[in-house]
């Protein structure tokens, strides 16, 4: 006999393979993958790490004495208040009656402490919730806008577009308007 390899012939049955949890678990991982992208937001946080030295700290901007303009406005009248952010503060008060006549003497006034502090062009406007929109406006144009008469006021020194504040010189009376106690509910 000879030894010959037999060969046996394998044969395959069908082999059913379910997929089915592997669908349901990507699906899954899918939704919460989407979800979790819209959270996501690319922050960056820059750190000052403290460190020991012998050298005085530099002068800060901050820490010097800045002429400041407040203007409060209610509904029965608007009220300009003025101070130096550091002693002595020289806290001066103007109270004007809220109404046409009102806003015309405020300008003037405006434009007299401009011409006093030539370098303060920023007012801060503080209105109580029941002013109505058409005179608080009114109030933050007579705040702003220059009228015929009004000089014109060099740009401030810490002015970084040169070309853009010596028009907005010539436009505004006070350029940089703040909004303040601003209160959502």
């Amino acid at each position: 006999m000879s030894r010959k390899k037999k060969r046996r012939k394998i044969e395959y049955k069908d082999i059913d393979l379910n997929i089915m949890p592997f669908i349901d678990v990507f699906s899954m991982l899918n939704t919460f993958l989407l979800f979790t992208a819209v959270f996501l937001s690319v922050g960056i946080l820059e750190v000052q790490i403290p460190f020991l030295s012998n050298t005085p700290p530099p002068d800060d901007p901050k820490d010097s004495r800045v002429f400041e303009v407040k203007v409060d406005v209610t509904k029965e009248q608007v009220e300009i208040q003025t101070a130096y952010t550091r002693p002595p503060n020289q806290e001066q008060k103007f109270p004007f009656p809220n109404n046409a006549d009102g806003l015309k003497q405020m300008h003037q006034k405006l434009a007299e402490i401009r011409k006093q502090n030539a370098d303060t062009d920023k007012a801060t406007v503080f209105s109580e919730d029941d002013v109505s929109w058409e005179s608080l406006s009114a109030v933050l144009d007579t705040v702003m806008l220059r009228i015929e008469g009004d000089p014109i006021f060099p740009p401030a020194k810490d002015a970084k577009n040169r070309e853009k504040a010596e028009i907005d010189a010539k436009l505004y009376l006070y350029p940089k308007i703040v909004m303040g106690s601003v209160m959502l509910r």
